[in-house]
């Protein structure tokens, strides 16, 4: 066994998918209904509205107390924050089912240097009220070390409630999936791409002809790629931001959790054993730069 295969093979549990083991390829805008449980980190931030509760962000559950999601989802409604609610094993919103878990927000922590106007360092936790319970439909999603090599990973795939059109208000009401490419990091800030605006801190994912892209509604959910070492899925980027939806030469951008992974551990408290297991191979190799 090489050395990268035992840092692999140290990782606790996570990236489980107890529903889809054998999950096929298939094809947010121009995503398509995903299969229940297919995502079982995902979840649905809800913000109080006029008829009871209604999507506004996507996240990722890290361990049974602790969601991933972007800065920006707090910058309108930060003042209901102890109204908002957590949807954790979700599939149709309109229809909880008996396996969900429903949440609320005891704190949450946004990046000391998030820049609300040029979406810079765009990624906060959410501490939940009460642990989860993990089973078929709620699992602890993984997160890449940094020795993995990010840009080999395939296939990849986004997920979330978001609209489903461009011009569109109205979010999804079944989970939606689509397949994306990693884009170069130098293509997506070529000139006639985004022009420079991309750091180091974000990924590039979609098509250069555009068609499938992240959209309002998906921001903060995960970018999720296939590791072949592991077999397991990896969320490499929380969504962020994007010129438009599915806009040729426009795709969607996100924050590199591989650049943020240092930040992420050091203020996500270690309550699970999954955490604990993780900080601590990961210390032990020296893995954190």
């Amino acid at each position: 066994m090489n050395e990268n295969s035992r840092q692999h093979a140290s990782l606790p549990d996570c990236g489980m998918r107890p529903l889809v083991e054998n999950y096929g390829s298939m094809r947010i805008v121009g995503g398509v209904d995903a299969q229940p449980g297919a995502w079982p980190w995902l979840v649905s931030i809800q913000v109080p509205s006029r008829t009871g509760h209604r999507h506004s962000c996507g996240g990722t559950l890290l361990n049974e107390m602790w969601v991933l999601t972007a800065a920006h989802c707090f910058k309108a409604m930060r003042r209901t924050v102890p109204k908002w609610r957590i949807i954790v094993g979700g599939y149709q919103l309109s229809e909880l089912s008996d396996e969900v878990q429903i949440r609320s927000v005891k704190s949450y922590i946004e990046h000391e240097k998030y820049n609300p106007r040029t979406e810079a360092n765009d990624i906060a936790l959410i501490e939940l009220n009460l642990p989860v319970k993990y089973d078929d439909f709620v699992q602890p999603a993984c997160l890449p070390v940094t020795t993995m090599n990010i840009p080999s990973m395939r296939p990849c795939y986004i997920s979330g409630w978001g609209v489903m059109a461009e011009n569109s208000i109205e979010t999804a009401d079944i989970l939606q999936e689509a397949k994306v490419n990693q884009i170069d990091i130098k293509r997506c800030n070529s000139s006639k791409w985004y022009n420079g605006v991309i750091r180091n801190y974000n990924l590039c994912a979609g098509y250069e002809e555009g068609g499938i892209d992240s959209c309002q509604g998906d921001s903060g959910g995960p970018l999720m790629c296939l590791d072949k070492a592991t077999s397991k899925y990896y969320v490499i980027g929380v969504t962020s931001w994007g010129r438009g939806c599915a806009q040729s030469q426009n795709p969607g951008v996100y924050s590199n959790t591989k650049y943020f992974l240092k930040w992420i551990l050091g203020k996500v408290t270690p309550s699970s054993s999954l955490l604990k297991s993780l900080v601590q191979s990961i210390r032990e190799k020296n893995l954190l730069q």
